[in-house]
């Protein structure tokens, strides 16, 4: 009879254990591939404006009206260098960013670039932290290109 108890308990764990794997991998099933969402992986924003990509954009200021900062990385993705100006209230900036590379609107390097643009300094935030703002981004071959980007206090950004 000990034989039997035994051997219907490990029967009772190997059905149990079973059970167990068929639920947990149920959970995969029913949850959607997160490589498949887009989703913006920072506080800025992103947009595509003709050529270049823009991600993580987003303007660092202490105060609505106070200086500030714009953040973020734009990707020539020509063959060819693309004057942008950008402008932000009554703060406008010119930057030229070259074939093919990544530039930080801060005016830092980018990973192993050496091409550095800006920084893009802003003389008047036209909002205040919290809220969004729009930057208007122009190049000769797609114009104006307004794109909304949120407002931070410095030390709130990230990515």
């Amino acid at each position: 009879m000990t034989r039997r108890l035994r051997a219907g308990r490990a029967a009772f764990g190997a059905l149990g254990l079973a059970t167990s794997v068929s639920l947990l991998s149920g959970c995969m099933y029913l949850s959607p591939t997160q490589t498949d969402v887009s989703y913006n992986g920072s506080n800025g924003t992103n947009a595509t404006v003709g050529d270049l990509t823009l991600s993580g954009v987003l303007i660092v200021a202490s105060s609505k009206g106070a200086p500030g900062a714009l953040q973020g990385m734009v990707t020539n993705n020509s063959g060819s260098a693309i004057a942008v100006t950008v402008a932000i209230g009554s703060s406008t900036a010119q930057l030229s960013v070259p074939a093919d590379t990544a530039v930080r609107l801060d005016g830092q390097a980018s990973g192993n670039s050496t091409h550095t643009v800006g920084p893009v300094k802003v003389a008047s935030t036209p909002a205040a932290p919290g809220a969004k703002t729009t930057v208007t981004f122009a190049t000769a071959g797609t114009g104006n290109s307004p794109v909304v980007v949120p407002v931070l206090l410095p030390g709130q950004t990230s990515g």
